[in-house]
């Protein structure tokens, strides 16, 4: 949901960008030209090279200057001779001629000359991007959202379907032919068996720990690849050092040596295979001494 509301949110903010250039859309000016009653006293936008430029006083940055744009030129009015493409414009500040603006002023009638427009000048800058240009910028875009919008679709349609294909089998002899849902396998309860016997570090960097032996086998080492029951940390034991094993039917225990390098020993003999544990047997291994009680 998070991701459709942010292409939402991003389609959307596209609108307003969508309107803001609609009605920045330029005004030709044989449309003005034609139809002067239409835009009188209406603000528009018109684009066009400096043609004149004639100040009033005399003198002064003041006074009026011609335009012309790219519009079809249908004719000329008989007074003054100007063509239907060209506009004059009223200025506090007048510009250059030679020069392309972007002009946005009132709509007048011209006080010597009936029916003839001129342009009350508001603002004036130079024009960026084009109408044309930016309509085709907007429709890139929101052809672009879209096509995020289809992938997105598309990915998640996807993982719809490889989720329901995982989670259903067909099973005919169990459920008469039809679709029968996996279940997951239960977790194994862990059982917990006592022994009744411990082992105790009584020598080592690991003195004081105790380790009830609750698994018929035990091991003993440092870390490493095995997980080991009893976990030393003297670097003298080595990582797989010996395994205490119970022997149900006898009710015994027993130790395996599994080290060649620092080799289990009890009373100072090395345990060659394995060997009965009895209790508060002593064992040795490194620089740790362990005790097996068995009460």
């Amino acid at each position: 949901m998070k991701r459709y509301a942010a292409v939402a949110a991003l389609a959307l903010g596209v609108i307003p960008l969508l309107i803001s250039a609609a009605g920045a859309e330029q005004i030709w000016i044989n449309d003005i030209r034609a139809n002067p009653v239409r835009y009188w006293n209406t603000t528009v936008t018109v684009v066009g090279m400096v043609q004149e430029v004639k100040s009033e006083p005399v003198g002064t940055t003041r006074g009026f200057y011609t335009i012309q744009d790219d519009s079809i030129v249908t004719g000329v009015i008989n007074v003054g001779e100007l063509p239907y493409n060209q506009l004059i414009v009223r200025s506090n500040n007048l510009p250059p001629i030679g020069k392309t603006f972007s002009i946005t002023g009132t709509v007048i009638q011209d006080p010597t000359r009936a029916n003839l427009p001129i342009l009350k000048e508001i603002s004036r800058t130079t024009p960026g991007m084009s109408a044309a240009l930016k309509i085709i910028l907007i429709a890139a875009i929101v052809l672009f959202i879209a096509l995020i919008i289809a992938f997105v679709l598309l990915m998640n349609r996807g993982k719809q379907r490889a989720a329901e294909k995982g989670a259903d089998r067909p099973d005919a002899a169990a459920e008469g032919g039809r679709t029968a849902r996996l279940q997951a396998p239960a977790a194994k309860t862990q059982v917990y068996l006592n022994l009744g016997a411990d082992i105790v570090v009584e020598k080592g960097p690991d003195k004081g720990k105790e380790f009830a032996l609750t698994k018929l086998a035990f091991t003993i080492g440092r870390a490493g690849a095995r997980k080991n029951d009893i976990e030393l940390t003297d670097d003298t034991v080595s990582k797989e050092q010996a395994t205490i094993n119970y022997d149900n039917a006898k009710k015994i225990f027993s130790i395996l040596n599994e080290s060649s390098t620092n080799p289990t020993r009890i009373g100072g003999s090395a345990v060659s295979g394995s060997a009965v544990l009895e209790n508060n047997t002593v064992l040795e291994m490194g620089r740790t001494q362990l005790r097996f009680r068995k009460p």
